[in-house]
């Protein structure tokens, strides 16, 4: 199970697994929010549990949905895939190492996302199994507040897209804590 590394700077963050008897219109609201945007429109079950049903979190592993906090205000959901379930190309998914991430904000540009954000990558890349993570977005503009998140978290594009997709990646080397100054580094792992 994904827990955050003890360290004095993530005490207001909080992270929980999603539990779907009691999450269900918590984690519908996000979708909807990230599906539809301001549209009024319901975000429907069919598909959404099953996806949660072939990822329950437990303690062997990271894999999961979670729901990352700042004290008691919901940031985003987090959803931790094994590379082979996310929906890329074989050839990002060839490094040993790598895992994908996919992140539904409550509010996009509520300061706290990047703070939580840097904090879960940072926990993640405390396992040392985990090299690469990998995600894909689809951006509506350049300014778009989850492209400038991953930006500054370390990850970077890497070449080729999905359809409407671009697909991004951190590593231990592009990631600000342990790499420095991001705008500086090209990744040579691709």
């Amino acid at each position: 199970m994904f827990t955050l590394t003890a360290n004095p700077l993530n005490r207001a963050f909080a992270v929980r697994p999603v539990c779907k008897a009691t999450d269900r219109p918590t984690v519908r609201e996000l979708f909807r929010k990230e599906f539809y945007g301001s549209v009024a429109q319901n975000y429907p079950d069919e598909g959404l549990w099953e996806i949660y049903d072939n990822m329950e979190a437990n303690d062997a592993d990271v894999f999961g949905a979670y729901l990352v906090s700042f004290r008691d205000r919901l940031l985003f959901l987090l959803e931790i895939h094994p590379s082979f379930q996310m929906d890329l190309p074989a050839s990002y998914l060839a490094r040993e190492g790598s895992i994908g991430v996919y992140c539904f904000f409550a509010s996009p540009d509520d300061p706290m996302n990047l703070p939580a954000f840097r904090t879960c990558i940072s926990s993640l890349f405390d396992d040392p199994g985990i090299h690469q993570i990998l995600t894909a977005i689809s951006p509506v503009s350049r300014q778009d507040p989850k492209l400038d998140l991953l930006t500054r978290t370390g990850f970077q594009r890497l070449p080729g897209s999905l359809e409407r997709s671009l697909i991004y990646h951190c590593t231990m080397e592009t990631f600000p804590l342990f790499g420095g100054n991001v705008e500086k580094r090209t990744s040579a792992a691709y």
